[in-house]
């Protein structure tokens, strides 16, 4: 008898009397974690990754924090924009602004938890067993980063010495460079990863990226049909 992997799925028909079998291989549950980082994730603006979502925000954070010390002789212009850097940080703690409107933190945090969670995955490969932790490493500290560029902004922005305003958002500008080139490069290290896997790593589609739930005892397993379930936010 052959013994299929776990991951192979018997599919049985009835047509015109007769049944019949069809295999189908589903995508590994390590598969599906990374994908929840590169792919696409049910709670983010048009459903993207949660790497991409913090690119993405991250860039606007670089951006808008050069336009405040841009403006370094209007206090008001300097505001404004240290105010869209707490949009791209975490639009819970600025409502309006250019991002995208989940916020790097969050998005930071998923992606290093869903890249931890395929690590530790029962059917993680090899590759993924002794990469990923290393990936997951370099993004933790860059949540930490993002609570002093949080700190730094709202000081800022609470001050009326123009002055201090300016060199907070200096600091801000030079630490979210720093933040955007370090989380570009775990992005690289992370497709080195995916291009070494063995059976190769492809996209996911949507019906198992967002059917998969979490059991009590900590395993997940696919539930279609169930989007959402099992997940957490990280607001």
């Amino acid at each position: 008898m052959v013994r299929r992997p776990w991951w192979v799925a018997l599919v049985c028909v009835a047509a015109l009397g007769m049944s019949a079998c069809v295999s189908v291989q589903l995508p590994s549950i390590a598969h599906v974690h990374v994908g929840h980082a590169v792919t696409a994730w049910p709670e983010t603006p048009g459903q993207r990754g949660l790497l991409e979502v913090a690119r993405s925000e991250a860039a606007t954070i670089v951006e808008h924090a050069g336009y405040a010390v841009a403006g370094a002789r209007d206090m008001r212009e300097v505001k404004l924009h240290l105010g869209h850097v707490l949009h791209a940080l975490d639009p819970a703690l600025e409502r309006e602004g250019p991002g995208l409107g989940y916020g790097l933190a969050p998005a930071l945090a998923g992606a290093a938890d869903h890249l931890g969670f395929a690590a530790e995955a029962n059917d993680a490969s090899a590759n993924f067993r002794s990469g990923l932790p290393a990936v997951v490493e370099r993004l933790r500290p860059l949540q930490r980063q993002a609570q002093v560029l949080v700190a730094l902004s709202r000081d800022a922005r609470g001050s009326g010495d123009l002055a201090q305003v300016v060199t907070y958002s200096e600091e801000v500008r030079q630490r979210s460079e720093a933040l955007r080139q370090e989380l570009d490069a775990a992005s690289r290290q992370l497709d080195t990863l995916l291009a070494a896997e063995s059976p190769a790593y492809r996209p996911i589609a949507q019906r198992y990226l967002f059917g998969l739930i979490r059991l009590p005892s900590g395993g997940w397993t696919y539930a279609p049909g169930v989007q959402g379930s099992g997940y957490g936010s990280y607001r």
